[in-house]
């Protein structure tokens, strides 16, 4: 039940990390960096430590 929990989080902020990207993408000018790109990496290496923490056996 703990794994499915730590799954959906993790799909959640991936999700969100998505969205931001794209419209940061979207709004940017040509070749300068994204407005909130160290969110969006922080938001990214949290979802997939959370989806990676999911396969440990203790959650099982």
């Amino acid at each position: 039940m703990m794994a499915l929990v730590l799954i959906l989080t993790a799909l959640a902020l991936l999700i969100i990390a998505l969205i931001l990207f794209i419209q940061g993408r979207k709004d940017a000018p040509q070749g300068t960096p994204l407005p909130n790109g160290r969110g969006i990496m922080l938001l990214t290496l949290a979802g997939l430590v959370l989806a990676l923490a999911s396969q440990l056996p203790i959650f099982r």
